[in-house]
């Protein structure tokens, strides 16, 4: 899967955005972990700023994980 630089870039920025909320909700996730769950929340950025395939039935376990 080829993806645009500029793209990838954008999905990148919105990415890290969402991660910064994620790390509202649970203080004890590192930066690493909260892109990584951003990505599983959000697999169509998550593909474009992979390039790859990610995960699309995971929405509810962040969510479980955030909240719990």
């Amino acid at each position: 899967m080829h993806v645009n630089p500029r793209k990838r870039h954008d999905a990148g920025i919105e990415l890290w955005t969402l991660a910064q909320i994620f790390k509202q909700y649970r203080s004890d996730v590192t930066d690493q972990m909260a892109l990584r769950l951003a990505i599983l929340a959000n697999p169509d950025l998550g593909e474009i700023y992979l390039g790859s395939p990610v995960r699309r039935d995971a929405v509810g376990e962040v969510k479980k994980f955030l909240l719990g």
